[in-house]
């Protein structure tokens, strides 16, 4: 059975994680190979109840916090990794994106490469502001986008993010022309899918 190759791009919010799996998975099909994406936000809990909270010191509420680990069901994300990379349609190669891909043992154990995304925290906040203020996530006036960041994003930012950069094989800016990362990367890709394929059990 052929299994997908996996590659794992984090970094923190509004670094250009999105865009890079974007433009490596467009990069990936126009060089002949199968790819898809499995993104970890979709296995967030986004509700009180069930993930963790914060008590916000501006407005005293108890807010969902989406940037601690357990905000994410990883049990049924690693299930749903495990059944699109070893199915008899699985891709070529998997695209894995998300904020604590690489802080969690877990997932970071099934990837064959691993990307981190780095953009400084100023940029950060002001792509995050604007992509707020444009999307209906529920957080469209700048006070509150502000805060959340302040109490929320950039604690998460220095506590699990940041860290987990240790464990990347390259690290990418966030901000760089996609005509000098996307053959690097897509370079790496080849490579490890012609040492993957020799590494499979042939039937």
């Amino acid at each position: 059975m052929v299994h997908s190759l996996v590659v794992g791009i984090a970094g923190g919010s509004a670094s250009g994680k999105t865009t890079i799996t974007t433009r490596l998975r467009t990069a990936v099909e126009q060089s002949g190979r199968t790819v898809d994406v499995l993104a970890s936000d979709p296995y967030m809990y986004h509700d009180v109840d069930r993930g963790p909270t914060f008590v916000s010191p501006t407005t005293g509420e108890v807010t969902f916090d989406c940037n601690r680990p357990e905000s994410v069901d990883w049990l049924a994300f690693l299930r749903d990794l495990g059944t699109r990379t070893s199915d008899v349609a699985a891709p070529d190669v998997l695209l894995v994106e998300g904020l604590m891909i690489l802080h969690v043992a877990a997932v970071r154990e099934r990837l064959d490469l691993r990307l981190f995304v780095e953009l400084d925290a100023d940029e950060r906040a002001l792509r995050r502001l604007l992509r707020d203020m444009k999307e209906p996530r529920g957080l469209r006036e700048p006070e509150v986008i502000a805060n959340y960041y302040r109490e929320s994003a950039r604690i998460g930012h220095a506590l699990y993010i940041e860290p987990s950069r240790q464990y990347a094989d390259i690290i990418v800016r966030g901000d760089a022309p996609p005509d000098r990362v996307q053959p690097l990367l897509l370079a790496m890709i080849d490579r490890l899918l012609g040492e993957h394929s020799a590494r499979e059990p042939s039937t």
